[in-house]
């Protein structure tokens, strides 16, 4: 029985000095399965390698909203498209909307949006989307384009994580649970169906302890905590998320 993280960036040049020893930290600890999420070259190049080291890690890569702060040129999306087909990654991610800092730039947003959620449906790919201060529209577009794939870092409430599940959706929930405070990740975890469930890191980021890496091996302490919540055996947990996973990839393998 193994561990997942639905959702880190291991190919992150903050793991360029000890990524192997980050990985050997990550397997002790049998997180076996994950998925690496790359926005961009650095990302994608790390990653490549690592997917054909380790049979439990898929890859995603995508046009993360925030980076058309700085990159939108016209032939943005077709070296996009034509890196997609050359590397083939698992799932199209992380994409989305974020317009917690990035509202001014909310139209090229929606349109990379909905340009990667058609490649991803025209190449039969999951997505891994990102959606932060934007739900009203996330939800509407995602309605327009039906896919599978997961919800990232869920902070949301119960009804919106209930339409993100009807229209397919896996919830994906990080390290937000282990604050002492954390009654709206609490209240949410409890309502949403256990076979809907994904953990996550983020890792390098959204670290509870301050000035902290995180770590794919990090996500044990979520577990546990997710765990106490849903008030079942840490086994339990740890085999559905697993078969999850699988599902995301493979629907209908279980």
């Amino acid at each position: 029985m193994v561990y997942v993280d639905a959702h880190c960036h291991l190919g992150s040049y903050q793991f360029d000095s000890d990524r192997d020893e980050v990985i050997t930290r990550m397997l002790t600890a049998r997180v076996h399965k994950a998925i690496m999420i790359c926005c961009n070259k650095h990302d994608l190049k790390e990653s490549l390698r690592l997917r054909d080291e380790h049979p439990g890690f898929r890859l995603a890569y995508g046009i993360h909203p925030q980076s058309l702060e700085t990159d939108s040129t016209p032939d943005l999306f077709e070296k996009f498209r034509n890196r997609v087909i050359e590397c083939q990654p698992d799932m199209i991610g992380e994409i989305g909307l974020d317009y917690f800092s990035h509202r001014h730039t909310k139209d090229i947003q929606k349109e990379f949006f909905v340009r990667q959620l058609k490649l991803a449906q025209q190449m039969n790919l999951p997505v891994d989307i990102h959606n932060r201060k934007a739900s009203a529209d996330t939800l509407e577009i995602l309605k327009q384009y039906p896919i599978r794939g997961i919800i990232h870092s869920y902070s949301g409430s119960v009804e919106m994580a209930m339409l993100y599940i009807r229209l397919g959706y896996y919830i994906s929930f990080g390290a937000s649970v282990l604050f002492a405070n954390a009654r709206k990740p609490a209240e949410v975890i409890r309502a949403v169906p256990l076979e809907r469930i994904l953990i996550e890191t983020d890792a390098p980021y959204q670290s509870p302890i301050r000035d902290h890496r995180h770590e794919p091996a990090d996500v044990v302490r979520i577990y546990s905590a997710i765990a106490q919540i849903k008030e079942i055996p840490s086994a339990e947990l740890m085999q559905t998320v697993s078969d999850n996973f699988d599902n995301v990839f493979h629907p209908g393998s279980f």
